[in-house]
């Protein structure tokens, strides 16, 4: 493969450590549980300090500003791919990917704020169901979006950096600090009393920053940067030619994800969209396993030959099958009573339904993150551009549809049959069917929980023995799943 021949063609002037895939999940997994924790903490201080409304209308900054990232023009995972391939190459190769990618991505992310500022003042104005009284706010907040954006692709770039040289603990170490100034800081400011967007925004900001300056510090150690910053025209093809199918991918994802809630402010109003994001935002924080477990297992994707790469993607699948879903049984089981302890009986009325749906659509989600990876770290990031592409139309028309009948619960059912059609996708492209078996039999404890969840009270003695039984047949069918060398593994290690 093409990353493989140009490791092979630089002179090797160091022996960089390469972390395993465990100790690398574990690292991830540790700094994407700090975020759900925070999130666990400071949702139901936010909803009592500046309102379900003003509350809707920061969640939405947040998505618009995610989807904007697009702007780094895929530069962070082609560089990440890149520099895992260099993981041997002169220092100075490496330092030459990294400053033409990051002086790109704060221009592009530059023009890209300007550019949100105009279509994120449009939005507020003429499209979402934005009361009165807050219009004022969001019109004082947007400026500050032209500087956030620019920070945002730094972010990517500089992560992708640290990913692509598997330095793991110092990329998570930056972002962690990052995401509690993120959450904490205009959290303080609301219990001193500044509740408007236009001081909350400028803070969130802040805390990105933070991120910002932790990330380049630890990716001049770890390239290491030692030059003036400069742009290599000679790579500026290469790193677009990869980069554009994930900006493809960057551009396409982001609707597929954020689109049910655009369309819930615009056809319903912001207090269903706090009702959706809430739910959404606690489910999904499920998936820092997946997403750890991809993360660590990228850049061996990208460095391994085919075989060695094919097999490691078919033990990631079976494993992340097997530890995932006891997962979500456990989740379905208890999400209900826990939103009405953590958001109130009233919002939690409306929000456990759609978490219920929303955690069917996670399960076979997780599973789909690892030929993502596996493709794109084998140099096929056009095929998951090509399938989300093709999921777009049907998906907007479904989603539509789905909110008009059934409210925020159709938006959480239509996101669910769209994963799971996006898991098909992934998994034929990357030839790896003989997972399928398995994955049906797995399939069962986590629909009949659901089932169990939607006509049991969740107070009740029957609710209670079934959930305990489904529990124990989804670990027994996890145990038969899991890949034997991790058992055996395990084994050695309690029994020497």
């Amino acid at each position: 493969m093409r990353c493989s021949a140009q490791t092979s063609n630089v002179v090797t002037t160091s022996s960089h450590p390469r972390p395993s895939v465990a100790r690398s999940t574990l690292i991830n997994l540790a700094g994407a549980i700090v975020p759900a924790l925070l999130l666990l903490f400071t949702v139901p201080h936010y909803l009592a300090l500046i309102g379900e409304a003003r509350y809707g209308v920061l969640a939405l900054v947040w998505l618009l500003l995610g989807y904007f990232g697009i702007f780094d023009l895929g530069f962070g995972r082609a560089v990440a791919n890149k520099i895992a391939a260099l993981h041997d190459a002169p220092a100075k190769v490496r330092e030459d990917v990294f400053w033409t990618g990051w002086l790109i991505s704060l221009a592009t992310g530059l023009l890209g704020g300007l550019l949100l500022y105009g279509v994120g003042s449009w939005l507020f104005a003429y499209v979402f169901h934005v009361p009165t009284y807050l219009r004022s706010e969001v019109e004082a907040a947007m400026p500050w979006l032209v500087l956030a954006l620019p920070l945002a692709t730094s972010l990517s770039l500089l992560a992708g950096t640290l990913e692509g040289r598997q330095a793991f603990l110092s990329m998570n170490v930056g972002q962690i600090a990052g995401t509690v100034a993120y959450q904490l800081l205009p959290l303080g400011l609301a219990f001193a009393g500044y509740h408007s967007l236009a001081v909350l925004i400028p803070a969130a900001i802040g805390g990105r920053l933070v991120s910002v300056l932790l990330l380049f510090q630890a990716s001049r150690q770890q390239v290491p940067l030692r030059s003036v910053p400069r742009v290599d025209t000679s790579l500026i093809k290469p790193l677009f030619r990869y980069g554009g199918w994930i900006t493809v991918t960057g551009a396409i994802s982001p609707l597929l994800t954020v689109f049910d809630r655009f369309l819930i402010g615009s056809q319903i109003g912001m207090a269903a969209v706090t009702a959706y994001t809430v739910p959404y935002s606690l489910v999904t924080y499920l998936s820092v396993l997946p997403g750890s477990l991809q993360t660590a297992l990228f850049p061996n994707f990208s460095r391994l030959s085919t075989a060695e790469a094919l097999d490691l993607l078919r033990r990631s699948l079976l494993t992340i099958l097997a530890v995932f879903s006891p997962v979500i049984v456990l989740a379905e089981l208890l999400v209900k009573p826990f939103l009405i302890l953590w958001i109130g009986a009233k919002l939690a009325a409306e929000a456990a339904p759609v978490a219920q749906i929303l955690l069917l659509g996670i399960w076979i989600n997780a599973i789909a993150y690892m030929p993502f990876a596996y493709l794109q770290g084998r140099g096929r990031p056009d095929l998951p551009a090509r399938f989300h592409l093709l999921e777009l139309a049907p998906y907007g028309v479904l989603l539509w549809l789905g909110i008009g009948w059934l409210g925020i619960a159709g938006a959480a059912w239509v996101w669910t049959l769209r994963v799971t059609a996006d898991y098909f996708l992934l998994v034929l492209a990357a030839k790896v069917r003989a997972i399928h078996p398995m994955l049906i039999f797995s399939l069962l404890p986590v629909l009949a929980v659901f089932v169990t969840a939607q006509i049991l009270p969740y107070d009740s003695q029957d609710y209670g023995w079934m959930g305990i039984c489904l529990f124990l047949i989804a670990m027994l069918l996890s145990y038969y799943t899991l890949p034997k060398s991790i058992v055996l593994t395990a084994l050695r290690r309690n029994h020497p």
